[in-house]
């Protein structure tokens, strides 16, 4: 048999029934089930199979199913064989707890799962039909208005408290919002309400509405970038600061124009987990303004860290307390601690959010007002969200995240202390001090005593980015950084490795094509400046952050033993046979595949036929 550069494994699982079904009648049923090239042969087989026992026809049923997968098939099995399928199937996926790759919450506990369970059906669409899921759903955009301190509206409701110290109605905000698949969806709709805004504001002084344009930075989440391309708005990529890889400040005046319809401003970067300065760019929008007379709104996307700044950070103003912030998006299947598929976007006051932009619907006997770009979906998480809401509390919340944030600083404290790397991300620094540019004679040992003083620290999210020091690349070169992902992959951890956001953007061509520019590829900019990024969540408890900070040494070590034994074995080959090359190549990567063993590396030429073990 000749080998191919591409193997089908369903090719050769089908040839294989075909020829055990000469000799096996189940797979013949199977086969001839699959195939139907002969309705005679399939009534034959059915008569056969009918008379074997129960579990003969579970076997021809699971053939059925494997073969089947990419289609629906003509004859169903049982609902539990097609759970042993499918649950078979999903044991290949990563663990949940493990995977600090995703922002996404994996914890619930059993309250939250009765909740979920019992409601599981119902749809967030039937406003009507479940009324009290909907005023569940009032509560949470009125809880999160208070945390992100809406403008409240005061008025009268004739009912006082004891004391008549104040009006129940002060507590029913007067922001709008609606709940979202994600903050993906709240994105557009922010960004939405300043294009139709900003057509508004330029149709009533009879000026042109074709090229609006939208800022944001280069460490953006795509979905930001995908409103600017899916409703046509011109995306002014700003480029990150080399200092703390979030948006250059410096470079935002310079993209202003009359035609920007507004800015994103991300709380929570996905690269370092580090906050852009809103109040800053706030000064710097309202500077532009006197100079210019344009006015420019904020969207602030806090999809990680809406929840996390109000609770941490409490007095730092990033939200509706700077006048400029007329929208902002959360997530709640992230840091709302909600399962996937949640998310929120509040408007400052009704005024910012169109009429046009609204829609009236008469559905299922009742008349509901709706903006969003999905109509029928799951209900169970906006109560899932106002359970979590209800059962932590400020305090309960704060407990939380106070245990992630002290938990990611000591993640950051360890691996610097290694040696072999220093973190991109910097909520382990003093407030003001930057990962790429602080002080070599910086002691961050003093952190250690003051780790729980986040007024102390960058605000940042939980999450830890980092990389080879320049010192361990230089003396292991031959190390890619990647390597250290797939290796704590084999050890069930989920870590990506990749590319920090580019400091200075490239021209695109019109159909979106960047232009390469090799003076972009500068240092800090280039290809190889890679990241790797772990999210420390509820669930990352401190067994399991011990256990992460042990495999991420034992996998370093492991590379490093690896290049040295390469190294003696390209010592030893140089004045070698033409072999040298393949018995290197093996080597190394019997050298990797046995964890550096000495005991356990053999040469090639040592091994009978090559079937032993590396």
């Amino acid at each position: 048999m000749t080998l191919s550069s591409h193997v089908d494994p369903d090719t050769i699982e089908n040839r294989i029934f075909e020829d055990s079904a000469k000799k096996s009648l189940l797979i013949s049923k199977y086969f001839n089930k699959f195939s139907n090239k002969n309705n005679i042969i399939d009534n034959i087989q059915d008569s056969i199979v009918s008379s074997c026992n129960e579990r003969s026809g579970e076997l021809v049923s699971r053939f059925r199913g494997v073969a089947n997968k990419y289609k629906m098939p003509k004859h169903g099995m049982s609902g539990k064989l097609a759970y042993e399928m499918v649950h078979d199937d999903l044991t290949l996926d990563g663990s949940t707890t493990l995977n600090l790759a995703s922002f996404v919450n994996v914890h619930t506990d059993d309250d939250s799962m009765k909740l979920i369970i019992e409601n599981l059906t119902k749809n967030l669409a039937d406003c009507d039909e479940y009324p009290m899921m909907i005023e569940l759903q009032q509560r949470c955009i009125s809880i999160i208005a208070n945390l992100w301190n809406a403008p409240l509206e005061i008025s009268d409701s004739g009912i006082q408290t004891p004391g008549k110290i104040d009006h129940f109605s002060k507590w029913k905000s007067r922001a709008i919002g609606t709940p979202c698949t994600g903050s993906s969806e709240a994105i557009m709709l922010g960004g939405l309400a300043m294009k139709k805004n900003w057509q508004a504001k330029r149709k009533s002084l009879k000026k042109d509405i074709s090229n609006p344009n939208i800022l944001m930075a280069s460490c953006c989440q795509v979905a930001l970038e995908k409103f600017a391309r899916y409703f046509d708005v011109e995306n002014r990529l700003i480029g990150v600061s080399d200092e703390d890889f979030l948006i250059d400040i410096n470079k935002i005046k310079e993209n202003l124009d009359e035609n920007t319809i507004g800015i994103f401003v991300i709380v929570g970067s996905t690269y370092t987990g580090g906050f852009e300065n809103v109040e800053l760019i706030s000064k710097l929008l309202d500077d532009y303004e006197k100079e210019t007379g344009h006015w420019i709104p904020i969207h602030v996307d806090g999809a990680s860290g809406g929840f996390i700044a109000p609770i941490i950070y409490p007095n730092l103003k990033w939200d509706f307390r700077i006048d400029r912030v007329m929208s902002i998006s959360a997530s709640g299947h992230k840091f709302g601690l909600v399962t996937a598929g949640l998310g929120w976007v509040l408007f400052r006051d009704q005024s910012w959010l169109p009429k046009e932009l609204r829609f009236q619907l008469q559905y299922l006997g009742g008349v509901e007002e709706s903006f969003s770009l999905n109509f029928s979906r799951p209900g169970y998480q906006v109560i899932h969200q106002y359970f979590n809401f209800i059962k932590y509390g400020k305090d309960g919340y704060y407990d939380i995240f106070n245990n992630c944030l002290i938990n990611a600083r000591l993640l950051s404290l360890f691996l610097e202390e290694t040696g072999y790397f220093t973190c991109i991300s910097n909520l382990h620094l003093p407030i003001g001090v930057s990962t790429r540019k602080r002080d070599s004679k910086l002691d961050i040992q003093n952190s250690h005593s003051i780790i729980d003083k986040h007024e102390k620290f960058n605000p940042a999210l939980p999450v830890v980015s980092f990389q080879f020091t320049k010192e361990f690349m230089k003396e292991y070169p031959e190390i890619p950084q990647s390597l250290i992902s797939t290796f704590l992959r084999n050890k069930k951890w989920i870590i990506p490795n990749y590319e920090l956001p580019r400091i200075n953007v490239p021209k695109v061509t019109e159909d979106g094509e960047e232009i390469d520019n090799p003076e972009l590829k500068n240092e800090v900019n280039g290809k190889n400046n890679e990241i790797l990024r772990v999210v420390v969540k509820y669930n990352l408890t401190a067994q399991l952050l011990d256990k992460l900070m042990h495999d991420i040494t034992e996998v370093v070590e492991m590379l490093i033993k690896s290049v040295e034994l390469v190294r003696e074995n390209v010592k030893s080959m140089k004045e070698n046979g033409k072999e040298a090359n393949n018995e290197l190549v093996y080597n190394m990567l019997c050298s990797i595949a046995n964890d550096a063993d000495e005991r356990l590396i053999k040469f090639k030429g040592n091994h009978h036929g090559f079937k032993g073990v590396c």
